[in-house]
């Protein structure tokens, strides 16, 4: 089946997930089927903040347990259910003193982590859309945009895990020319990510030299 591509003002998540199936080659789908709704009162009970309508549609199909998105470097690790709560241990919590961690705001939710860099989006604010910060740095003030929606950050996760994964047992080319994704998962990612997320297009390619 062909991959339809087109742009969006605002990508839904039942629409997000719909594209990814059609491209999607891993044995086991690891979204749900919309029936979370007592986790759903639970994160509502946990935050004293409405969730947005993107999130709640989130939550009705979030996966049942962790997987992986594969990345050039470190994988980005979506959160089950389980891990969708408001404490976050290394985050807003220290589990070794038990004590809360202050710096963390409490309108932040968090979605998935890439490389202990957390990527969240902003209860107060959800039309900011969704963000991956940069830790080690001392406080969160680092990080960038990666999507308008968590439909797009799934997309583009996925969309990034197929190019990776199932084109060729080599799909990076780390040469003298340059630090590239070979040329046919390339010609497949770029030109979706350009038209699904064309104001991410930097923060999903732009590792790669040929992007």
């Amino acid at each position: 089946m062909s991959t339809s591509i087109q742009e969006l003002p605002f990508m839904q998540v039942q629409e997000a997930l719909r594209t990814i199936k059609e491209f999607w080659s891993e044995p086991a789908w690891p979204f749900g089927q919309g029936t979370n709704s007592q986790e759903i009162a639970r994160i509502n009970q946990e935050f004293n903040y409405e969730l947005p309508p993107d999130l709640r549609e989130y939550l009705a199909v979030a996966p049942a347990q962790n997987f992986l998105f594969e990345t050039v470097g470190n994988p980005m690790e979506v959160y089950g259910l389980p891990k969708l709560q408001y404490r976050q241990d290394g985050y807003n919590f220290n589990s070794v003193t038990n004590q809360a961690i202050p710096d963390w705001p409490a309108h932040w939710f968090m979605l998935a982590d890439e490389g202990a860099d957390p990527v969240i989006i902003d209860l107060q604010a959800p039309e900011t859309g969704v963000r991956k910060l940069y830790h080690g740095g001392g406080d969160w003030n680092e990080g960038e945009n990666i999507a308008d929606s968590i439909g797009q950050f799934l997309l583009c996760s996925a969309a990034l895990h197929h190019a990776l994964r199932h084109f060729t047992n080599d799909p990076i080319i780390d040469d003298a020319s340059g630090f590239n994704l070979a040329p046919e998962p390339a010609a497949w990612l770029f030109p979706r990510i350009k038209q699904w997320a064309p104001t991410y297009y930097e923060a999903w390619c732009s590792t790669f030299e040929n992007s």
